[in-house]
């Protein structure tokens, strides 16, 4: 099995592989010093959520999570059809929000206008705060905070830790060059692993989440059964292969392009294995971080029903109906 990379590299990798665009990443108002005072004058220990604190680099850190209201389920739709950006909102009707969901990544942002209507209360204890340690933030400062409430339609998330990006107007590398839809909140894995089970349709730009129902593959439809891998710094990684030598794959459905790898650069790879599917001549982009991990893309990933199940430890691979 590969080494695996710290966190640090797994953002440079975020950027670099983005979803639509070359472009930079939009409008953006950097927070004044002043500014960032006032909206951090104000802080409620990680122990107040239900949060364990404990010292870390620059400030404190925290381990902790949201929690799901039990046996509810969702079914929304892609804003655009092949974008995974979905509408949610808060406890309040007219809050209103576009939420990439980012597999790849291992932690979830929001930016700062759109967490202020949410109602974000930033962490702290004493004069220390909770900073993103990420190097690639495009140099904005981020800490984290909690919101109280998301609504996937009528299926209820409270107490959400995520990180707030001090500048308005863009989400920076944390969109993917998204644009179009704009880009408020990326939900990181750290929040897409909570759900029991996440069911992508990236063909028809669906997505189904359930909190709590086990989900059981078709028989007749079920192509591939793959493990879910636990790779700190990271996303969604899975079990793969690469000319069938074991490989540690990332998930990435955000991303447009088919594959990317840092170890060789090739305009192709001849076979990539996800559990029993095999795709042969892959179109491959070049990660330019030569250890980190591989990532198969939207446009590798589309072909079938994806089912991811946290609790399970399982991604299933299924054909569309006929």
């Amino acid at each position: 099995m590969k080494k695996l990379l710290p966190l640090s590299f797994l953002l440079s990798v975020i950027l670099l592989s983005g979803c639509t665009s070359g472009r930079n990443y939009g409008e953006e108002e950097f927070l004044t010093e002043r500014e960032q005072k006032a909206a951090l004058a104000k802080t409620k220990s990680p122990a107040y959520f239900g949060y364990n604190a404990f010292p870390a680099q620059g400030g404190i850190g925290f381990r902790g999570t949201a929690r799901l209201h039990p046996n509810h389920q969702a079914e929304l739709d892609f804003i655009e059809q092949r974008v995974p950006v979905i509408k949610i909102a808060g406890r309040a009707n007219r809050l209103k929000a576009n939420a990439l969901l980012d597999f790849s990544a291992s932690s979830s942002m929001m930016e700062f206008s759109i967490a202020e209507e949410f109602g974000a209360v930033f962490m702290g204890m004493k004069d220390d705060l909770v900073p993103y340690q990420g190097v690639f933030s495009g140099d904005v400062n981020a800490y984290a905070a909690v919101i109280n409430q998301f609504r996937f339609d009528q299926l209820f998330v409270e107490d959400i830790p995520l990180y707030v990006r001090m500048s308005r107007g863009s989400l920076g590398p944390f969109a993917r060059t998204i644009f179009d839809p704009h880009v408020d909140v990326s939900f990181g894995y750290d929040l897409l692993g909570l759900f029991e089970t996440i069911q992508l349709n990236l063909r028809d730009g669906k997505v189904i989440f359930s909190s709590s129902h086990r989900y059981a593959p078709h028989e007749d439809l079920l192509m591939s059964t793959t493990k879910i891998l636990n790779a700190p710094g990271y996303g969604l990684v899975v079990e793969g292969a690469i000319f069938g030598e074991a490989t540690p794959i990332v998930l990435d459905p955000a991303g447009n392009y088919h594959f990317m790898r840092g170890d060789v650069n090739v305009a192709q790879t001849k076979q990539v294995s996800l559990g029993d599917v095999v795709y042969r001549k892959v179109p491959t982009t070049l990660l330019p971080i030569k250890m980190a991990l591989p990532r198969a893309g939207r446009l590798m990933l589309e072909d079938y029903i994806i089912t991811i199940c946290p609790t399970q430890g399982v991604v299933y691979f299924e054909r569309f109906p006929e």
